[in-house]
């Protein structure tokens, strides 16, 4: 079942691979010029698709969105999940491991600044009810904490509270960085957060947060 605001799916290889264009050409422009100036003709364009071919799939512009930040999220947790075991077999030791999820955490935001930013602005905007952006952003928190909270060399007293609080404040820092113009805030810039959070985050973790 479909309603206004859901994609219609394509059904032959041709229609999928159109379909993969359009939503990879609005993500490309999203990241360039931001939501705000996306325009169904400038998509139709850069897909080399009629503009038709993409009322024909999708009811308006925001529906567009929605499934593109859908596909880049289903994108994100499959790269998680793909990283999680090289993550856990690189090393055994535990605070490695934690600096490596949150080092995952930092390139993220900064490879799709722009991306995450747009998004991010795009999930303030809409209702919290049944919102499937939020359900999958939730998805990608809790398997980065699964990942920690499964190590075998965890400490007891870390336990999933203190893990998802550590978590969330390295999200909540770098999510002020993608939506702060570094001219506005140029201290913590990105290769200082590279190397500073994954230490910050195990200091809190350990209970060493002086």
């Amino acid at each position: 079942m479909t309603t206004d605001s859901t994609p219609r799916p394509p059904q032959q290889k041709r229609s999928r691979a159109a379909m993969e264009r359009i939503l990879g050409a609005a993500q490309e422009l999203v990241a360039e010029r931001g939501a705000a100036a996306l325009t169904i003709a400038d998509v139709a364009v850069r897909a080399e698709v009629a503009v038709g071919t993409i009322y024909s799939r999708f009811a308006g512009k925001d529906a567009l969105l929605a499934a593109v930040q859908d596909r880049w999220l289903d994108q994100l947790i499959a790269r998680q999940q793909a990283n999680r075991t090289a993550v856990t077999e690189v090393s055994a030791d535990f605070q490695d491991v934690v600096a490596r999820c949150v080092s995952g955490m930092v390139s993220t935001f900064r490879d799709h600044a722009d991306l995450i930013r747009e998004f991010a602005l795009r999930n303030a905007a809409q209702p919290v009810q049944d919102n499937a952006a939020l359900r999958k952003l939730h998805e990608v928190f809790t398997q980065l904490c699964d990942v920690i909270l499964a190590h075998p060399g965890r400490p007891a007293e870390i336990d999933r509270r203190r893990v998802a609080l550590a978590v969330r404040a390295a999200q909540a820092i770098l999510e002020w960085r993608v939506t702060t113009p570094l001219a506005v805030a140029p201290d913590n810039d990105w290769d200082t957060l590279s190397q500073d959070l994954p230490g910050l985050a195990m200091r809190y973790l350990s209970g060493n947060a002086s």
